[in-house]
């Protein structure tokens, strides 16, 4: 398990992020005794193994994320899900939250900030085939355009997109279908990194019909991209 602090500023302000590999299920059972029995009745209520191995993976990251930010209820108070699945703390002024995670990997993001209203993250692998997908399927040619200005190859920036538009969705709680390619890219501009094991940083700027502009912050770390988006 990873944790590290990191400041991305403005909204966000430190953001806590913790990343947990997928342990084998045996293992992962016997961490996952730790959380609160809500949550493993929750967890054992979905059919597929990977399923409830994902979900249990997820709490525990971000309950370790909580407890890092030194919420004293982190331990002892399950998070459960809302209507539409999101993770939902079941105690008043929990701090900004969410979870993603992918077949061998869970990621939690919490926000310090009582200011920020909602937070979005989310985690893909880097894979070849996926990125072609993506292409095929969810990326417009301007876009393809925008994407090869900064990665030639189009293995990084379709991917890279799909998680921005993923964490934007879930920090402004919309509701999209297809692959979410309403939303649209803007631009993608090299940055400095935030978070310090990361290879390779980008700032992305999403639109979606007549909303403002949306931001979210990727990186590449660990053969995977994350993206981080808040309001």
């Amino acid at each position: 398990m990873r944790v590290e602090r990191t400041e991305f500023g403005g909204t966000v302000g430190e953001a806590i992020i913790v990343e947990l590999t997928t342990p084998e299920s045996a293992l992962l059972a016997r961490d996952a005794a730790r959380l609160h029995e809500a949550e493993r009745t929750l967890a054992a209520s979905f059919p597929a193994a990977a399923r409830r191995d994902s979900f249990l993976a997820g709490r525990l990251a971000v309950h370790a994320a909580l407890a890092e930010h030194g919420d004293s209820r982190a331990n002892r108070m399950p998070i459960l899900r809302d209507p539409r699945g999101r993770p939902q703390p079941s105690w008043a002024d929990a701090p900004s939250l969410s979870i993603a995670h992918t077949r061998i990997r869970a990621v939690a993001a919490v926000s310090t900030q009582r200011s920020c209203k909602a937070l979005g993250i989310d985690v893909e692998e880097i894979d070849r085939h996926r990125a072609e997908a993506l292409l095929r399927m969810a990326i417009s040619a301007d876009e393809r355009s925008v994407l090869a200005a900064v990665d030639p190859s189009l293995l990084i920036g379709p991917i890279a997109l799909w998680c921005a538009r993923e964490a934007c969705v879930k920090t402004h709680d919309l509701q999209v279908g297809w692959f979410g390619s309403v939303l649209r890219v803007q631009s993608i501009e090299p940055v400095e990194p935030r978070v310090g094991e990361a290879e390779a940083s980008w700032d992305l700027v999403i639109c979606y019909e007549s909303r403002p502009p949306m931001t979210a912050h990727v990186w590449q770390s660990h053969g995977a991209l994350f993206a981080l988006s808040a309001r």
